[in-house]
């Protein structure tokens, strides 16, 4: 408005000044605007060619795709002509016939960002193809119970050659972002941004898996792991009870598997001369259920770090020795593992396979041995299922990293497959990958998990199918949080027909056949307001536990009933128009049902989707996104 009032204002021959000045400028803009249209016209078929031989190469570079010298060579192709369209689109785009570009508003901005762009590309590819040949995580392979770690230091040096040239790409691939770029260079410089990202992230993960091998592997000192056979048929907290145990030595990349057992030998020590000390937070919610006496019940706590920190304590006050970390695994887990080793022949149980094995171990053994008197036999059984198992593993053969990462990914992502180690350096790449089975933090959001832990000395669990429903209520403004935890709790469970092992219950418990009695707990990070079994009401003990509120009761399911538990929690999480949701589930061997629905408090309603239907991976997050009409 001022520089049209002034405009107005003027006498007629400045004016006319003006207007010429204006009409030269516009045409000089024109001008000098009209090589860097050319530039980027030229420069856009070379831009499309090169994103989609780059999207290929650096996918499988950073992950380790590449299996052989044919698809090694593939992918240096791909690499050499990503290289040679973004080199070419540089040229263009940064000529000097395009410099005039330079003194344009908004043309500025587009010219920039193409050249720059472009150049950062051509860098992250020549680098990346010079580097190809030496980024090929097929070659470190697991042979004759042993992995080189030479070959694993020279790897390292290669990919960390292109991880740092990837990273500082993102970096100057994200200064160039701004409002003053035209939807198409937006367009292209976003998808390139996204796959320069998609690649530093595989490749920043391969890095820190590369650097944490080494020392996991004894590269630097022998290592101890003790290895815990689980079975969640009677569950606990992190799974299930420890069945068998076993010890991995790690040294100098090869694992050999120094001893193995069934986890009642190490209950021999005379009770009450074993302690656990420090873990304040497990002793106070775990401490009467006196777990240094059952070496098989340490697996109370839903936290794979807690846990190993217990049994470190407790291994070697049982006759083991110094261990450096945990390895826990599920007969879920166990069959993916047979898929690499084979079939084992068990005397007693006949031919465990990838396809038969967790149904065997979770329900088929009992079948196989019916009466109580013979569970001394069956522990043995297990042992030697578990040691003819590691000991193909130690002495065999694996697959390259790539296809074992993607055959126990469902094992990983499940919790049924743990490892946890003792030294820090280890321990950020083991929450990376997903194997260390922390428990999630709430990050200022909500949080909502449910455990069963077997109190009836059987193994009913195998029968037990959860259904979770959380119903909520958030006010963005406030953040105020109101939820509803419904829980329904079915035992598939007969009163007859299995072995007392499975429907029966320790001596006086006076509980009949079939019930499964569990010692249910609600791990939440908001007050609870009211808790009701049916229609009556449910006393809860309330104990803080890894940093949330743990409440707990005792309840019994009859065979073949439901039970249905009702909560009712209310608090404050962090503001804003997003409510996140942490949610924390035990692996089971039925997998629970869950369901989360929001609605908004305060004039306040979901922006999308108001319903999650969680899938099957241990630790998830969601955000509910909310708008307001005020």
């Amino acid at each position: 408005p001022c520089l049209v009032s002034g405009y107005r204002q003027l006498p007629r021959r400045p004016r006319r000044w003006l207007g010429w000045a204006t009409l030269g400028a516009a045409v000089v803009a024109v001008v000098v605007a009209v090589p860097v249209a050319v530039a980027a016209l030229m420069a856009h078929a070379r831009v499309s060619q090169g994103i989609v031989a780059a999207e290929g190469a650096l996918g499988s570079t950073s992950s380790g795709r590449a299996s052989s010298a044919a698809a090694q060579r593939l992918i240096t192709a791909q690499l050499h002509t990503a290289n040679a369209d973004f080199t070419s689109a540089a040229s263009r785009t940064g000529a000097w016939w395009t410099a005039g570009g330079r003194l344009i508003p908004v043309v500025a901005q587009q010219r920039q960002a193409l050249a720059r762009a472009t150049a950062v590309a051509g860098d992250v590819t020549s680098v990346a193809e010079h580097e190809a040949a030496g980024i090929h995580l097929g070659q470190i392979t697991y042979q004759h119970g042993r992995i080189d770690l030479a070959k694993v230091g020279a790897l390292r040096g290669s990919l960390g050659t292109v991880d740092g040239h990837l990273a500082t790409a993102e970096r100057q691939l994200g200064a160039l972002k701004s409002a003053w770029l035209v939807s198409p260079v937006q367009s292209r410089l976003g998808v390139l941004d996204a796959e320069v990202t998609k690649a530093h992230a595989g490749a920043d993960l391969a890095a820190q898996v590369l650097d944490a091998v080494p020392s996991l592997l004894g590269g630097h000192g022998a290592r101890h792991y003790f290895v815990a056979f689980m079975t969640p048929a009677e569950s606990r907290g992190l799974g299930g009870f420890i069945g068998a145990y076993g010890e991995l030595t790690a040294d100098q990349g090869r694992i050999t598997l120094s001893r193995a057992g069934a986890v009642g030998q190490l209950n021999e020590v005379p009770t009450g001369s074993r302690h656990i000390t420090g873990q304040a937070d497990y002793l106070a919610r775990y401490g009467g259920f006196r777990p240094a006496d059952y070496f098989q019940n340490l697996t109370f706590s839903p936290d794979m770090p807690t846990v190993t920190q217990v049994v470190a304590q407790m291994y070697p006050q049982s006759g083991g020795d110094h261990i450096d970390g945990m390895l826990a695994l599920d007969p879920q887990a166990l069959a993916s593992l047979l898929d690499f080793t084979g079939p084992l022949e068990v005397p007693g149980l006949g031919e465990l396979t990838a396809a038969n094995a967790a149904d065997v171990l979770l329900k088929g053994q009992y079948a196989s041995f019916p009466a109580g008197g013979q569970q001394g036999a069956r522990h043995d059984y297990l042992q030697d299922a578990l040691r003819q198992a590691f000991a193909k593993l130690t002495s065999g053969t694996l697959p390259a990293p790539q296809a074992l990462a993607e055959a126990l990914d469902p094992d990983v992502r499940q919790g049924r497959l743990l490892l946890w180690s003792l030294h820090p350096a280890d321990q950020p790449m083991l929450r990376r990958v997903g194997l260390a089975g922390a428990f999630p933090s709430a990050r200022g959001g909500d949080l909502l998990a449910v455990t069963t832990q077997n109190a009836a000395n059987n193994k009913i669990d195998a029968y037990l199918q959860r259904s979770v429903t959380d119903h909520v209520a958030y006010d963005p403004a406030s953040g105020q949080v109101d939820t509803t935890v419904s829980v329904a709790l079915h035992n598939e469970a007969p009163s007859s027909g299995l072995s007392r092992d499975v429907i029966g219950s320790f001596p006086g418990s006076g509980l009949a056949p079939g019930t499964n009695m569990a010692w249910f707990s609600l791990y939440s990070a908001l007050r609870l307001t009211g808790a009701r079994q049916g229609a009556s009401p449910l006393p809860m003990v309330a104990t803080p536990e890894l940093g949330v509120h743990a409440y707990s009761a005792y309840v019994a399911v009859p065979a073949g009933a439901t039970v249905t538990l009702t909560f009712e929690l209310q608090g404050r999480t962090q503001p804003g128009r997003e409510y996140r949701l942490v949610l924390d589930q035990q692996p089971l061997v039925l997998a629970d049902k869950d369901r989360v629905e929001v609605s908004g408090a305060g004039g306040w309603s979901p922006n999308g989707a108001a319903n999650w239907i969680p899938g099957t991976d241990a630790r998830q997050r969601h955000a509910f996104s909310f708008r307001t009409g005020r």
